[in-house]
């Protein structure tokens, strides 16, 4: 459904132009319907969900925060058939001198320029829903400072194994980077509140605002059959929600470092082969406590070549058992057909007459023996996130927000005593990582990364101007696990700092953000505390930048 562009970059400016003056110039159409992750819009609807006068509880989309994308307007009479226009988005980030993890709607975490285009309709009726939404992605993907090998066997054995497992290269490929694809497409039939179909939209499961335990919009959509709700489907005990998926990520293509010498170190990646993806996410919210969605995702990826069609386990893994006692595996080597798994659970509490809400997602990455397993060491190969958004009303409406989020990633401190346990989130010694194009589908914020965000901003309507501040971890699970502390090696932290702004003039809307990273003891290069008398490079920091601006024309 993608294919990889050879042209050059100014040809390939040149049809993204040409794309949106296309489409600009049918112009006129009414209603507009926006994948998931759309900045600045999504942002707003989910703040209006803050506000009494706005929020409606009965309706707000749970934990998946509007996953199956945004109407920016809805059918006057849904027996009717509407066509409508999907916003064109222009996007264009550029990072000086190492990437920066924000790479959303299949951008490439890479080094220098960057520029994304989507446009499309879409058709709609009570029955049916038709989303036709392409999207180019070129990137310049330059080379930076990597990984150097550190001082030990051990230790530089540890973080190839872990790259091995997590398939989150340092660059995509040499050189100029390209992707065009059907991108937020989708084709679904509709019954009530539930529909089935086809798509390559990309997935928002969970309450995270920034990242998400299973799928985010970090990585592009992949084609997958979808069956589930397009809206809270009400019940006697209050409303739920849920999506089965089945469906086929990419497989994995680049090298991991960038230095040809030390790839033949990583030992390759894994086999070329195939994967198949099956994944079900559930929410309700008990009508006796309003404004509260609590749920659950699993997800469970194996090699197509391992399913047996005539199998029903093989085809719906997530119906599995989730014990290794039940499934009579231990799950090494081929007795589980190299089947990888995730479960979640997650809550969203809203309340709007405090304009606030929190939430929250745990995740286990490896199946516990059995329930005592789980009971007695309920940290192992674990990730979370927690998270608020509160707004203060100013005057008018004008509102104060301030929105925060933190991710942890890094292992408990159990990996110590428990054996092969030192694999972080989205990776699998089998299988390779949770990814789509190298890219991984939840956490965006790097292999074993982890993250605290705060944003504090004044809004009007789409009208932002704030601060947004971040401290991050870069693979704190291999600095852990690798004990570079006893090594020497203090640990490397990105401090990031910058301004945020969006506005709207009319039809068009503006979103920007000019971060300032602060990166100390960059890749662990230090002196190394009594270890001095030997060559290693002294501690250094690196300072970077990272433009983001997004351009979005709204149609009328």
């Amino acid at each position: 459904m993608e294919v990889k562009l050879s042209l050059a970059m100014p040809n390939s400016l040149s049809r993204i132009i040409l794309i949106i003056s296309l489409i600009a110039a049918v112009g006129g159409l009414n209603a507009q319907s926006l994948p998931t992750g759309y900045p600045v819009i999504e942002e707003n609807q989910r703040r209006t969900q803050l506000i009494p006068s706005f929020s409606d509880s009965s309706t707000i989309q749970s934990g998946f925060v509007q996953r199956n994308g945004l109407k920016f307007s809805r059918p006057l009479d849904e027996n009717k058939v509407e066509i409508g226009l999907v916003p064109v988005r222009l996007s264009t980030f550029y990072n000086s001198e190492r990437p920066y993890w924000f790479s959303p709607q299949g951008m490439i975490p890479g080094k220098g320029g960057q520029v994304y285009a989507s446009a499309g309709a879409y058709v709609t009726h009570k029955f049916f829903e038709i989303d036709f939404q392409p999207e180019i992605n070129i990137a310049q993907n330059s080379s930076y400072e990597g990984y150097k090998p550190l001082i030990g066997e051990n230790v530089n054995f540890v973080f190839y194994q872990g790259l091995r497992r997590g398939d989150q290269p340092e660059t995509y490929g040499d050189g100029s980077y390209s992707r065009i694809g059907i991108g937020q497409s989708k084709i679904a039939g509709k019954v009530g509140a539930f529909e089935a179909g086809i798509s390559t939209r990309n997935l928002w499961w969970g309450p995270g605002q920034w990242n998400a335990l299973t799928f985010s919009n970090n990585a592009p959509g992949f084609l997958h059959a979808t069956i589930g709700t397009h809206r809270p489907a009400k019940t006697f005990f209050g409303s739920f929600e849920f999506q089965l998926i089945s469906g086929f990520p990419k497989s994995k293509k680049y090298a991991p470092l960038q230095q040809d010498n030390l790839n033949s170190l990583v030992g390759g990646q894994h086999r070329n082969r195939y994967r198949y993806l099956n994944a079900l996410t559930f929410s309700i919210q008990p009508k006796w406590i309003k404004g509260l969605h609590i749920g659950a995702t699993r997800t469970v990826q194996t090699f197509r070549d391992s399913v047996d069609t005539k199998n029903f386990i093989d085809v719906f893994p997530v119906f599995w058992g989730v014990t290794k006692q039940s499934v009579g595996s231990d799950l090494i080597g081929e007795s589980d057909r190299g089947r990888d798994q995730q479960i979640t659970v997650f809550f969203r509490q809203v309340i709007p007459k405090a304009g606030l809400e929190f939430y929250g997602e745990f995740g286990r990455r490896d199946h516990a023996l059995n329930m005592r397993d789980l009971i007695i060491s309920p940290a192992h190969s674990r990730a979370y996130l927690l998270g608020l958004n509160k707004v203060f009303p100013v005057y008018g409406e004008k509102m104060i927000q301030i929105r925060s989020e933190m991710t942890q990633q890094a292992q408990s401190v159990n990996w110590i005593t428990r054996a092969n346990s030192t694999t972080p989130w989205h990776t699998n010694g089998t299988i390779g990582g949770f990814t789509n194009w190298d890219q991984a589908m939840g956490v965006g914020a790097g292999m074993g990364a982890n993250v605290q965000m705060i944003e504090v901003s004044l809004v009007e309507k789409l009208n932002k101007l704030g601060i947004y501040l971040e401290r991050r971890a870069p693979f704190a699970d291999f600095y852990d696990t690798a004990d570079l502390a006893k090594n020497g090696y203090d640990p490397w932290i990105d401090f990031t700092a910058g301004p945020v702004v969006d506005h709207q003039w009319g039809n068009l809307v503006f979103s920007g953000r000019m971060l300032f990273t602060y990166a100390t003891n960059y890749y662990w290069s230090q002196n190394l505390g009594n270890q001095l008398e030997m060559d290693f490079q002294s501690h250094r920091s690196v300072f970077s930048t990272s433009t983001q601006v997004n351009l979005i024309y709204l149609f009328k």
